[in-house]
């Protein structure tokens, strides 16, 4: 964004959002079982490699083949906005905490933000004034993964929590693609496993509707928020065809349905996608899933809930 800072976009979503005083109330107290209420029976169970690949295929958003993942590649620096102090404090920790698992490296103080979390009572509103106020928030098409139409339209129904990221081109020598959308940049070596380029997140936005979520706990927001943070999940999903447990299910499937925190297969996409160099293709995202989900599955040992089938 040129010409400001996005602490001072922030400080003006701050006064624009709405504190959401009813809104996820933390979890000491409750179980912390993942698979709850018949989402998935106690006990081990194996999982085929093709269905862990079909399901992941379900539930991350559908980019070119020989194209490459979007995802930070410096610390996330994160701002929740719209909610109470303490409650604020926990989805940051433990957002911050996934950052860290996944190989992020931890934000130095002060630094400029690159996520946020926004839970405001209007999100329709407040979308309309970042569009007009603080366009930088939203980004120009060319740098953001969804249309403008597509997030109104998702406002306008009401979702639950909407999310978009902004992302740029960069290879070896720097940025490739400024704020504008050009290429300024170029390289000349490819093959099918790597590419030249990477495409580094530059912010990346969840927006809640605290009005829909108030049963959802602040471990349910903070880890939904670090999926669509860190990862690029669809924007639908048909959970009917969906076997492995998801956080992702925790609107279509309802709070208490829902798993209560990121699942195996959750922690196994997003360590799988930050374990991959700069320039992977999409094409090797499975794999380095696959990987990830049977390496839990050893260090968990008798607590892992899913290993693959061999």
């Amino acid at each position: 964004m040129r010409g400001r800072t996005f602490q001072m976009v922030i400080a003006v979503v701050a006064l624009l959002a709405v504190p959401a005083a009813a809104g996820a109330q933390p979890t000491a107290e409750e179980a912390t079982d993942p698979f709850r209420d018949g989402i998935e029976v106690l006990g081990q169970r194996e999982v085929a490699k093709k269905v862990l690949k079909d399901n992941l295929r379900e539930l991350m958003a559908p980019i070119p083949l020989f194209d490459v993942i979007p995802k930070f590649f410096q610390p996330l620096c994160l701002q929740v906005v719209g909610m109470a102090p303490d409650a604020s404090a926990i989805v940051s920790d433990r957002i911050n905490r996934t950052a860290l698992d996944v190989g992020l490296d931890p934000a130095k103080p002060n630094c400029r933000a690159n996520a946020l979390v926004v839970v405001v009572d209007d999100p329709r509103a407040l979308f309309e004034k970042m569009l007009t106020r603080r366009r930088g928030i939203v980004g120009i098409a060319e740098m953001r993964d969804v249309q403008t139409r597509q997030l109104r339209d998702e406002l306008r129904a009401r979702k639950p929590a909407v999310a978009w990221n902004l992302s740029n081109l960069a290879n070896s020598n720097g940025a490739t693609q400024d704020g504008e959308g050009f290429v300024i940049a170029t390289s000349i070596s490819a093959s099918r496993l790597t590419s030249n380029f990477y495409r580094p997140k530059s912010l990346s936005v969840v927006l809640f509707d605290s009005t829909r979520i108030k049963d959802v706990t602040l471990d349910q927001l903070a880890d939904y928020a670090a999926l669509h943070l860190l990862g690029s999940p669809r924007r639908q999903i048909d959970f009917d065809s969906v076997a492995v447990p998801s956080l992702l299910s925790l609107f279509a499937q309802g709070p208490e349905a829902a798993p209560s925190e990121l699942t195996q297969f959750d922690r196994a996409y997003l360590k799988g996608l930050y374990t991959l160099e700069a320039g992977a293709l999409r094409s090797r995202v499975p794999g380095a899933v696959l990987a990830g989900f049977a390496q839990q599955c050893e260090d968990q040992q008798d607590s892992c809930r899913m290993q693959l089938k061999k």
